[in-house]
Order: C-alpha cells, then sequence, then structure tokens
C-alpha cells in the first residue's frame, strides 16, 4: 500500500485529499496545526490515519516532518504540499510577521518538505512531490502581493525541481486553481480587500471534491502544471508577457468579478440565515 503525506489536511481542500487518495487505497499521513480540526477530520473518514499535529512556521515541527518522510522503514510515497494562507490587504498595511507567514507557509515549508522527499524518494527511484498552489503563482493580484510572491516563489521552485528529478523517476506537479469554494475563500471575501480576480472565468467556485479529484488526474498523467480554468493560466501568463497591460487588463477583469463576488457572498449571507 502506498502512503501520501498531506499538510493542511484539516482544512477543505486537505479533507477532500484525504478522502479521495483513501477511496484510491493509499495509506494517509494527515498534518495540520488545528489538533481538533485535524482528529476531526481524521475520524470522520471512517478509517485510522496516521495524525501529525505540525505549525509549518515553527522549524522543530518541519524538521519532525522531515524525519518522517525520511524515515527508510515507513516510506512516504506521495507528499502533497497543501497547507497555505492568504491575508488580503495592501502593501504597507500589513504586519512584517503576516508578510513573513505568508512567505513560509506557502513557500518556504513546502520547500523544505520537498526537499526532504527528494532525499528519500531519489534513493527508491520512485515518489511524487505535489503542491496545491493558486492562480496568483501566475499572475499578480492586488491587495494580495504578499500571497503572490509566496506563490510565485513556489512555482519556480517545483518547475525546476521538476528538472532535476526527471532523470531520477521522481514526478513532480502542481494545480493552479481560481475560486476553490472553502472557508478559506470565505474569509477572504469577506474583507473588502478579498480579490474578485477569483471569479473570472468561473461561473462559480471548484469544490474541494472536484479539485482533489484533479489533482489525482494530474498525477496520474504526470503533468507539471495543471490551471483551472485553463483560459484564466492563459490570459495570465499572456499578461505577463506584456507588463503595460497589466492594470488595464487587470482592472477590467476585477470589475466583471465583482459581479459574482456580490453573488457569491450573497449566496453565503443566505445559506448561513
Amino acid at each position: 500500500m502506498k502512503t501520501v503525506l498531506i499538510t493542511g489536511a484539516a482544512g477543505g481542500v486537505g479533507q477532500a485529499l484525504a478522502r479521495r487518495f483513501a477511496a484510491e487505497g493509499y495509506a494517509l499521513i494527515l498534518v495540520d496545526r488545528d489538533a481538533d480540526q485535524l482528529h476531526a477530520a481524521a475520524r470522520a473518514l471512517g478509517s485510522d490515519p496516521e495524525v501529525m499535529i505540525a505549525d509549518l512556521t515553527d522549524p522543530d515541527d518541519l524538521a519532525d516532518l522531515c524525519a518522517r518522510i525520511e524515515d527508510p522503514d515507513r516510506p512516504v510515497d506521495v507528499l502533497i504540499n497543501n497547507a497555505g494562507i492568504i491575508a488580503p490587504g495592501a502593501v504597507g498595511t500589513l504586519s512584517g510577521d503576516l508578510m513573513r507567514a505568508h512567505v513560509q507557509i506557502n513557500m518556504t515549508a513546502p520547500m523544505v518538505l520537498a526537499a526532504a522527499a527528494t532525499r528519500a524518494m531519489k534513493k527508491r527511484r520512485a515518489g511524487y512531490i505535489f503542491s496545491v498552489m493558486s492562480m496568483a503563482a501566475l499572475g499578480p493580484m492586488r491587495n494580495s502581493a504578499s500571497y503572490a510572491a509566496s506563490k510565485f516563489g513556489l512555482r519556480g521552485f517545483m518547475a525546476s525541481l521538476a528538472l532535476e528529478l526527471q532523470p531520477h523517476g521522481v514526478g513532480v506537479g502542481g494545480v493552479f486553481p481560481s475560486a476553490v469554494d472553502t472557508p478559506m475563500l470565505a474569509a477572504e471575501m469577506a474583507s473588502p480587500d478579498g480579490s474578485a480576480l477569483n471569479f473570472v472565468g468561473n461561473a462559480k467556485p471548484i469544490s474541494p471534491d472536484d479539485l482533489a479529484g484533479v489533482v489525482y488526474k494530474a498525477m496520474q498523467s504526470g503533468k507539471l502544471e495543471t490551471w483551472l480554468p485553463k483560459s484564466d493560466g492563459v490570459i495570465a501568463g499572456t499578461l505577463m508577457l506584456f507588463p503595460s497591460l497589466l492594470r488595464p487588463v487587470l482592472s477590467r477583469l476585477e470589475k466583471q468579478g465583482e459581479k459574482k463576488k456580490a453573488a457569491y457572498l450573497q449566496r453565503l449571507r443566505s445559506e448561513r440565515a
């Protein structure tokens, strides 16, 4: 039986990934900093997954995770870097600690865990390292500079890692979704600075279960990058070739997305009423 380690496993996407990989016959290692939510997520699976409480900003916790990944007697076949944070706000309004947390959780921790997985998987000439990223890794977002920077950096790391590991039989991939219907998205959109770009090109946010299915399919195909929706990725990539167009085009797209953002918030309010 193969084993998958999933960070951010107590969140909506993390739980969906756990359900999908359990259904595919994988043994699970679930990682999150919220002990209560993580244990609840583990119980909901109806199985007995391995659980590790870890704060990805804590060097000691990261070291423990790396040691588990590199344990030769209990190999980890798949690493999924899923944990992440986003706190919208204009540059100059976020605290230094919060800016650093974006980089530590969204980029540095995945890099450190991927390095541990690389050391273990190269020896076996087998394994897969996958990161759940964001459309923000492909193009900038106003009022989310720290988040975008962390995702841009992770994208570059993963693409470079793929070049290194291809000769060693280790797979590398990532998924770049726009809006995903999770509590994290709800919290982001509750802020006046929450980006309406999350809703450009999407009739509605993708469900966590659908995203988990995309992740599994991408791994089966060995695809390096999967953009959701693909059209958003094409737009973002094209705009980055012509930086002078960023402001006018993104401003227009933000205005289009505001209507869908408002509809999304109205739906949330109705569901909570």
